[in-house]
């Protein structure tokens, strides 16, 4: 009786072991995709010594599905690229004044955020998503 119970407990494991085996096989298997990021955002970037400044940010995807940005504000700030990988990590390309810039961040359900630190100029930007109600 004895014998018959260890059987059946190394069959159990051994089966057990399997389906863990399966299931971590089908999720390795599958691709991770990068977070959806499409949307209007409120984003303000904020100068160290200059102070904050507001940029309503719009992520769409073109005809070819790739993402692009526009964006508008009030000192010249043209955001235009917009690069995320499956990890959540974003990258907003864009121009001031005639100086290309990249924005670094990461992000974190409806919010982008990051550093910068280009030509001179650091500190810190935050994007969030609008609410459907505040979409135009």
């Amino acid at each position: 009786m004895r014998k018959n119970w260890i059987r059946y407990a190394l069959c159990l494991w051994a089966v057990a072991g399997l389906l863990h085996m399966a299931a971590v096989a089908r999720l390795l298997d599958e691709p991770k995709k990068a977070p959806a990021v499409e949307g209007e955002y409120d984003m303000e970037i904020t100068v160290t010594g200059a102070g904050i400044f507001p940029v309503e940010l719009k992520v769409t995807r073109n005809d070819e599905g790739k993402l692009v940005c526009e964006s508008k504000d009030q000192i010249g700030v043209s955001i235009t690229g917009i690069a995320v990988d499956e990890a959540g990590h974003v990258t907003l390309t864009g121009n001031y004044q005639g100086m290309d810039f990249e924005f670094k961040g990461v992000v974190e359900g409806d919010t982008m955020k990051g550093e910068f630190d280009i030509s001179g100029y650091a500190g810190t930007w935050v994007a969030t998503r609008k609410k459907p109600s505040q979409e135009q």
